[in-house]
């Protein structure tokens, strides 16, 4: 009995373990910020509209919506209001609502190389009115590429012609084969139908060949993430809660002295100081190296508005330098955070790295930030001049 129980146990936790790990939370998302001041217009993509909500209790669900539950989710786009002053204080906390009520009702879109950005209509003193009908959610996907079946029922039709047709040419035979040249011609036929056979088997191969190519398609897709690198993928979610203590953060957003102030999310003092981080904790023996030589190992980091590193994830083909990338993590500080329109907020931070051979040390190749800053956003400015002394 106790067996048994034990059994059911560990049945229900491989069943329940699963369903846990699928529902998405608001706060592993990242997202990419963008304002403008005229109505937003949709990326001529396939997508579909879903009204956003505040509040709890998630959203009415829509026919047209669970249609597309299971299809590849590529982005969704929140597209809100602000036509006051006042409405820029609640922004965070509304948006939040309006996210948490779609994961609530569809966790389904919400995929691992989803994109998520916010996009604010903002014209202080505006026509809130003019800028209502293109509010809401823009879920946009991908359409499943059609099977090839015309083919193969035109192969069918053809083959069922040729069996007719021989049908019809053996019957001939057994009544009027009276004489040696009616029997040659009789063969010649037969061997005409096998021919015709055999160019149709020729061709229902090949259209399942296609078939299988086509089908195979979007699964041989990889992402972004795994794109740089060769061989088997191993992706690896770093634990952080064992790693040394971090300097202060902060519970809400920083406001900057300047409405207008931005810069990126940056290491230390700028791309240097993550340089020595990494040369300085991923030391290689010549063992080591000769094991790593060539290979790539990408580090992807969500960080919060106060700079801590919310989510690790290490991916590349070596597990050796996997390893090496995440034991290193586990030592790394808070970044400075992403500002962006006056305020701190969350960003994303992929790094691909790799063994370079003149300064024997694996140090960063590559780094891309989400969301990406303008232009003028470049320069890694210190805190002081962001946010001035306190």
């Amino acid at each position: 009995m106790k067996t048994f129980k034990s059994l059911l146990i560990i049945f229900l936790f491989v069943v329940c373990v699963p369903v846990l790990a699928q529902t998405p939370v608001y706060d592993d998302l990242v997202f990419d910020e963008e304002e403008m001041k005229t109505a937003y217009k949709p990326v001529g993509k396939t997508f579909e509209v879903l009204k956003s909500k505040k509040g709890t209790g998630g959203m009415p669900k829509v026919p047209s919506a669970d249609a597309i539950k299971t299809a590849e989710i590529t982005d969704i786009i929140l597209v809100f209001s602000e036509t006051t002053e006042d409405a820029a204080t609640t922004r965070e906390e509304s948006n939040r609502e309006r996210w948490e009520n779609l994961i609530a009702t569809y966790p389904e879109f919400f995929q691992f190389s989803t994109n998520y950005k916010n996009i604010c209509q903002c014209n202080i003193g505006g026509d809130a009115e003019a800028l209502k009908p293109t509010q809401g959610f823009y879920i946009y996907y991908k359409v499943a590429a059609p099977k090839v079946e015309t083919p193969v029922a035109v192969v069918k039709e053809e083959k069922a012609e040729v069996k007719e047709v021989a049908k019809v040419e053996k019957k001939e035979v057994s009544t009027s084969a009276t004489t040696a040249k009616e029997v040659k011609e009789t063969k010649k036929s037969e061997e005409a139908v096998k021919e015709k056979k055999e160019e149709k088997k020729e061709v229902v191969k090949e259209v399942k060949k296609e078939e299988k190519t086509t089908q195979k398609e979007p699964e041989e897709k990889e992402e972004d993430l795994n794109a740089t690198t060769e061989g088997p993928k191993q992706t690896s979610s770093i634990e952080l809660s064992n790693s040394k203590p971090k300097k202060a953060g902060y519970n809400k957003p920083r406001k900057a002295k300047s409405p207008k102030a931005c810069r990126p999310p940056f290491y230390g003092t700028g791309d240097e100081d993550l340089n020595i981080f990494f040369k300085e904790n991923i030391t290689l023996s010549k063992k080591q190296r000769r094991q790593v030589k060539g290979d790539l190992s990408i580090l992807k980091l969500s960080l919060n508005f106060d700079g801590s590193i919310k989510k690790a994830m290490v991916n590349g083909a070596n597990t050796a330098l996997n390893d090496y990338v995440s034991l290193a993590v586990k030592s790394m500080d808070s970044w400075n955070p992403a500002v962006k329109g006056g305020f701190s907020v969350k960003s994303e931070v992929k790094i691909t790295l790799k063994y370079d051979k003149a300064t024997k040390a694996i140090r960063p190749f590559e780094v891309v930030i989400t969301p990406r800053p303008a232009p003028k956003c470049l320069e890694c400015k210190s805190d002081s001049e962001i946010f001035g002394s306190e």
